[in-house]
């Protein structure tokens, strides 16, 4: 059963929205060296290379977010559709070296929002590579 691309974009588009939510909020809360820091503070033991991972990430989901919403306005064509995949790829990498620039025994509750952040995003990727793939294969196109 073909889902329509439609639907497929916008539901990509809504789980980087809520990704880029948790990813906001996990930066600012305090919830990170055992409930008691944030992710830029100036204590021992906090990570400088979490927090510029975090903020790139977010940008990145931003940029996305932007992308996607172009792309379903039919803006970006040919091979410029696949920026919104990309950078939803490159995002969810960021992501992922923000928790392991941070693992640390004791994390806080923002740990588990910046964990649901990369879940979004990459549910929002496997959304969007099924929407592509799908797309690709109903216009007839090999490469």
């Amino acid at each position: 059963m073909l889902i329509s691309g439609r639907i497929l974009i916008i539901t990509a588009t809504g789980l980087t929205a809520i990704a880029a939510l948790f990813c906001i909020i996990g930066l600012s809360t305090k919830g990170w060296l055992t409930g008691v820091y944030g992710l830029f503070c100036d204590q021992l033991g906090c990570s400088r290379s979490a927090s510029a991972l975090s903020i790139i990430s977010f940008l990145l989901l931003i940029a996305t977010i932007i992308t996607l919403v172009l792309h379903m306005f039919d803006i970006l064509r040919g091979v410029l559709r696949y920026i919104p995949f990309i950078l939803l790829l490159i995002s969810s990498i960021f992501l992922l070296g923000t928790f392991v620039a941070y693992v640390k025994p004791g994390v806080g509750y923002s740990f588990d929002l910046m964990v649901a952040a990369h879940f979004f995003s990459y549910a929002a990727l496997a959304i969007a590579a099924y929407w592509y793939g799908q797309l690709d294969a109903t216009s007839g196109s090999t490469g």
